[in-house]
């Protein structure tokens, strides 16, 4: 891992220039003047911030198989989001935005080998992703892509990636979950690496075929003597900790990660004293940071790596390796520290609760549902927020939070006060409503297995698919249909 997270402002700088050198004789570089942008401060006159819905003309129009739009050349692979804001997305995947993730790949491993040494490499490492089956457009490719990525092992780690080809392959989740558990139940596993929910369900397939075979299998352990790391992104680790530490069965090394398929690996934790990750300033992103309350602002504020401060949410722009730039990616951020640079993922700008103005963010929820299960030994499987809209004579509704449980507390009334303690304690506005009407929240329990249904019923089931942590209207009656109403 680089060295500069003492002083991000020279290594973004460099790499800004390096990849304005490349964009500016594009369409895009043309027209929005980049051959005359210099630094931030000049690419943030020169290029308004845009979701999505703002650069897709010029996405589309590089899809299709027109060279030179956003990136030199032409842009071979396509990455399907996972669509958690907007729908259905086509990302660009640059062949400079593969050699960048394969660099932040590594980065994620270092400060395990570091401390360990490296006999991880003697065993086998397992990334749980999505299909290698990419389907050809014209002349692009377009699929998952963490299956993208699979594609482009380092030849010096093929003969250690598990499952092999034939599953990597498979295009339904659940089949490929299957078959990988019965594949690698048998080899010396020494690495697990993915999404915590899916982790989750995959190690619990690992047993169930373990003790099928008439294996001992109490945990994770039993099945894999020698695992020693977990390499984890895509939402918050905290909800999910304590069912992966019983599942694993004994202490291992748990590093977080933060990527996006706009970005590839963007930050790693380099340490267990500090949950916090290390921005990846010098593989192949550019950072802007805009204060979250400011978004709806005409003209935001955009700070650059070297100006943030602690504790404000920022939501994370990138200019990248694949000609995406100041592209708003949707995710939350919040520094814990600035010398050395740290982050942690603070949620999603689609997933803010905010029905009654309590401006509750999704990082937010994470921190009251991990408290609440701590505080009552309870341990949580999967959750998500909905609106409890006022009843008549009520000022102000409430929030109804359906929780699957691998454990339910003993005491559900419990659980829902540190809950809602918890909020209060860390978001003004939250306890602000409260205070003048927001109704305490309600939790409703879903039996097992409830989150896996309501992602099938709705076509959502894949690696790097995550439940949203806030529900509209119609996903909640649709979970109060399937498992609460008569």
């Amino acid at each position: 891992m680089q060295a500069n997270a003492h002083a991000p402002g020279p290594a973004q700088e460099h790499l800004l220039a390096n990849l304005l050198a490349r964009i500016a004789p594009t369409a895009f570089g043309r027209e929005h003047g980049l051959h005359r942008v210099r630094s931030l401060r000049d690419l943030a006159a020169a290029v308004p911030l845009g979701d999505y819905a703002a650069r897709r003309p010029w996405w589309e129009r590089a899809r299709a198989g027109e060279r030179d739009v956003c990136w030199p050349g032409l842009v071979r692979f396509w990455a399907i989001s996972s669509g958690t804001t907007s729908g259905e997305k086509f990302l660009p995947v640059s062949d400079a935005t593969i050699a960048s993730n394969r660099r932040g790949g590594f980065d994620a491993l270092v400060p395990h080998l570091a401390a360990h040494g490296g006999d991880l490499f003697d065993g086998k490492l397992l990334f749980l992703g999505g299909s290698t089956a990419l389907r050809r457009q014209g002349d692009v490719f377009v699929g998952d892509n963490t299956g993208i990525m699979a594609l482009h092992v380092p030849r010096c780690l093929r003969s250690l990636h598990t499952p092999d080809a034939s599953v990597r392959g498979m295009p339904s989740w659940e089949e490929k979950v299957a078959a990988a558990a019965a594949q690698t139940m048998g080899v010396d596993l020494r690495m697990l690496a993915g999404v915590p929910s899916w982790i989750v369900l995959f190690g619990e397939s690992v047993l169930a075929h373990a003790r099928a075979a008439g294996r001992p299998a109490r945990c994770l352990a039993d099945v894999w003597p020698n695992l020693q790391l977990f390499v984890h992104g895509g939402v918050t680790f905290a909800p999910y900790a304590d069912r992966l530490h019983e599942l694993v069965g004994r202490p291992i090394r748990y590093t977080d990660t933060y990527s996006a398929s706009e970005g590839g690996m963007l930050a790693v934790q380099d340490g267990d004293a500090d949950a916090g990750m290390l921005p990846l300033l010098d593989r192949g992103s550019v950072f802007e940071f805009v204060p979250v309350d400011e978004l709806g602002n005409a003209a935001p504020r955009r700070f650059g790596a070297a100006e943030v401060e602690p504790g404000v949410d920022y939501a994370i722009a990138l200019t990248t390796d694949a000609g995406i730039v100041s592209y708003l990616v949707g995710d939350v951020v919040r520094f814990t520290s600035t010398r050395p640079l740290r982050l942690r993922f603070a949620g999603r700008i689609a997933h803010t609760l905010n029905a009654f103005g309590e401006h509750v963010s999704g990082g937010e929820l994470e921190r009251g549902i991990a408290a609440a299960a701590a505080a009552t030994s309870a341990i949580v499987s999967e959750f998500v927020v909905g609106v409890r809209f006022p009843e008549p004579g009520e000022p102000m509704g409430g929030h109804r939070w359906f929780v699957e449980f691998h454990r339910e507390p003993a005491d559900l009334q419990t659980f829902a006060r540190i809950l809602d303690t918890t909020l209060q304690q860390g978001n003004e506005d939250y306890a602000t409503h409260r205070t003048y009407g927001l109704r305490e929240p309600v939790v409703e329990c879903l039996p097992a297995g409830a989150f896996v249904e309501f992602l099938r019923r709705r076509g959502r089931i894949g690696g790097q698919v995550k439940v949203p942590r806030v529900l509209d209207a119609s996903a909640r009656d649709e979970l109060l249909g399937m498992f609460i109403l008569p």
